[in-house]
């Protein structure tokens, strides 16, 4: 499954030698190996622009994370003072946040090239900005609304520019609020680590809606939670269950009995429970429900990550094969959360996270089926968060792009290619980069983010 193109690149000879004849390979992406810790972001410069409302707050909870800090002017990015000592070259950066929540008119969007035009000399390899747009109120000027929502255009823009330098960038809409900055603080360190790797271009709303605490340590924030993986036993499903497991989760894996022997095992390692049930058979329902009542204490955690595709064009495609892939991949999640959710199976506070699909966002050719299916599941979370914000339970849907799995190493190699490719990172991802993002989703952590839809996709072209 590994791309080779990227490979070719991790050796300096082999990329000196494509540089000289004007190709270039795509850099290896940098991911965490670790479970989440205290010291988050150590070995992490992380330059900071000192206009908007929220940056000095953030740089001291930064330094707690054992991150290291510069302070810059917009209007004057040149040789910043450094906050404390530091043992990296100077001017080179593996961070930045970039605070616009000041930005209200269009004068003002100057501001983004005068940070940003001399900045792009110093980003180090794998470096993470995070962008704070201002969320402009229902009676804000036209102006402000024009504004913010340029800087959002401005962000999506400089991705494709950036990401073949692997190279990310994700944005984040503050609200005007009291609380906003303890919901923001978990949201900016993870999108500064190296645990999303292949989350790109994204654009996510602070939401103040889902009643509760956040804490801002993601270390230990899912020790004792208990999930539910559906389609757990390979592939997304398996990294899924892993990574929760890894940050204290007690994983109860769901696959069919086709796959009960790779199910028992995963169970065995992460000292987690495995359940057999053929999703969209006719008893699966009533048998979950009751192997879930049967246990001591109700869900916190679910995810709905099996599906099936049943690919053809419309013309071609036999009624039980849109019947299938509907029925697995919406109706059954559908049923069975509202079940779980009626029998009071999910404990307040608890997380839904959805497996959705680039293709339930842009469509594909041959893939209606797929496309509706994974198009209603993010109809779904975005109702079910407002209607269970007062209990604390937030609802996401994710949505992968191209994912190097035994499942899309069957593809054909030019299909590979130009999937690899379409992406601002110009490579695939990997099961991990899904399951970083859905194990931050499942923590407490995430509060502050709720009926959110986020791909994971390198930046993919498709749909953006």
């Amino acid at each position: 499954m590994q791309d080779a193109w990227v490979e070719i690149g991790r050796h300096p000879l082999t990329r000196a030698v494509l540089k000289r004849i004007g190709l270039s390979s795509p850099p290896p992406l940098l991911r965490s190996s670790r479970a989440w810790s205290d010291d988050l972001l150590r070995g992490k410069r992380v330059l900071v622009n000192q206009e908007g409302d929220y940056g000095r707050d953030l740089v001291s909870y930064l330094h707690e994370l054992k991150a290291q800090t510069d302070f810059a002017s917009t209007f004057e990015l040149l040789a910043p003072q450094q906050t404390d000592s530091k043992p990296y070259p100077a001017d080179v950066y593996q961070g930045t946040v970039y605070d616009a929540t000041h930005i209200s008119t269009v004068a003002q969007l100057k501001e983004l090239y005068r940070f940003f035009h001399p900045h792009l000399r110093k980003l180090g390899f794998n470096h993470r900005m995070v962008v704070l747009l201002p969320s402009p109120t229902a009676m804000a000027a036209p102006e402000a609304h024009a504004a913010a929502q340029a800087i959002e255009g401005f962000v999506r823009s400089l991705t494709k520019e950036i990401g073949p330098k692997a190279v990310n960038i994700n944005a984040i809409w503050v609200p005007k609020d009291a609380t906003s900055l303890e919901r923001l603080k978990p949201l900016v360190a993870f999108f500064l680590s190296d645990f999303c790797a292949f989350i790109t271009g994204q654009v996510l709303h602070l939401s103040l809606m889902a009643q509760g605490s956040t804490p801002q340590a993601l270390a230990g924030s899912l020790a004792g939670k208990r999930a539910l993986v559906t389609g757990a036993a390979q592939g997304i499903g398996y990294a899924i269950s892993r990574r929760l497991a890894e940050e204290g989760a007690h994983v109860i894996g769901l696959d069919r009995a086709n796959n009960a022997e790779a199910l028992q095992e995963l169970a065995r390692n992460i000292d987690g429970e495995s359940m057999i049930a053929e999703l969209g058979g006719p008893e699966a329902l009533t048998q979950v429900l009751e192997e879930l009542q049967r246990r001591p204490s109700p869900l916190d955690i679910i995810v709905h990550n099996a599906g099936v595709t049943r690919d053809r064009s419309l013309f071609a495609m036999q009624e039980k094969q849109w019947d299938q892939v509907l029925q697995v991949n919406l109706e059954v999640v559908v049923n069975l959360t509202q079940a779980i959710l009626h029998r009071g199976l999910l404990a307040q506070g608890g997380r839904i996270i959805c497996m959705s699909s680039i293709v339930g966002i842009a469509g594909n050719y041959g893939q209606t089926n797929y496309g509706t299916s994974k198009a209603g599941l993010i109809g779904f979370v975005e109702a079910l968060a407002t209607h269970l914000a007062r209990q604390g339970v937030t609802a996401h849907a994710v949505a992968p792009g191209f994912i190097e799995t035994p499942m899309t190493a069957n593809l054909p190699f030019l299909a590979k290619q130009v999937a690899r490719r379409l992406s601002s990172l110009a490579q695939g991802g990997v099961p991990d980069d899904v399951a970083e993002l859905v194990t931050f989703l499942a923590s407490p952590c995430s509060q502050g983010v709720n009926g959110s839809v986020v791909r994971v996709c390198g930046g993919s072209f498709l749909g953006a």
